[in-house]
């Protein structure tokens, strides 16, 4: 009978591109032959699971130096779909020394090397002109509000919803649709590279739509039922 393989497992935080996952919402687990990171949001569900090959990782080094908090290990990699920025926030001596005790060494058999012209682009992955309308849109919807709030004591602007509602509808379009992903990603990079901040920021305005939509109707019926006052 055949031993089970050595897994070493810790929990810790980690950052995958844009994304900052604190402690315990990360986890990495490495056997001989894979390197795995899964994140959670706020521990309720998965978020994302990055599992690499020896021959996919070029890279895995020591990260940080300002603070304790600020610590972990980098793996730098070549599998085009997912973020290049992939840090593990753990102490990175004692996650170094895991990964090397059950036998996991970037570059090894798992497949044949990778070359560099092969290796993904870098840099940032979204085309800028609809990052600069949509800054526009918010910023605009967002300047109408002093002058709501300045007829209206309600704080339930229909110009914040409007701005929240938009983010959330194309921030769940490009998670299922891949014609609005390629307006958003520059030629030879993939949506995988951003997929996490896609589904937080769908996810934050999502709620922010529901509280400010139930406020909006709230509101408009609060005064649409106030009986006005006759004065003599």
């Amino acid at each position: 009978m055949t031993a089970p393989s050595p897994t070493y497992a810790i929990t810790g935080g980690a950052r995958i591109g844009f994304v900052n996952f604190s402690w315990p919402l990360a986890t990495l687990s490495v056997t001989a032959d894979r390197l795995t990171i899964s994140t959670t949001m706020f521990g309720l569900f998965g978020m994302g699971t990055y599992s690499f090959g020896k021959a996919e990782i070029l890279s895995i080094e020591s990260y940080g130096r300002f603070s304790f908090f600020s610590q972990g290990i980098r793996i730098t990699h070549s599998v085009a779909n997912y973020p290049r920025k992939i840090i593990f926030w753990s102490n990175p001596q004692a996650a170094l020394a895991g990964i090397a005790s059950v036998g996991f060494a970037p570059g090894g058999s798992g497949g044949p090397p990778v070359l560099p012209h092969e290796r993904p682009a870098t840099g940032f992955p979204l085309r800028w002109w609809p990052v600069v309308v949509l800054a526009v849109v918010w910023n605009a919807l967002f300047l109408l509000v002093s002058s709501f709030l300045s007829r209206s004591p309600s704080v339930f602007a229909p110009s914040i919803l409007a701005a929240v509602g938009i983010f959330f509808t194309l921030s769940l379009a490009a998670l299922f649709s891949p014609a609005v992903q390629t307006v958003f990603m520059k030629p030879g990079r993939h949506f995988g590279e951003v997929r996490n901040a896609f589904i937080l920021t769908a996810f934050v305005t999502g709620i922010m739509t529901a509280v400010f939509g139930i406020g909006l109707v709230a509101s408009w019926l609060k005064h649409g039922a106030a009986v006005p006052t006759l004065h003599p």
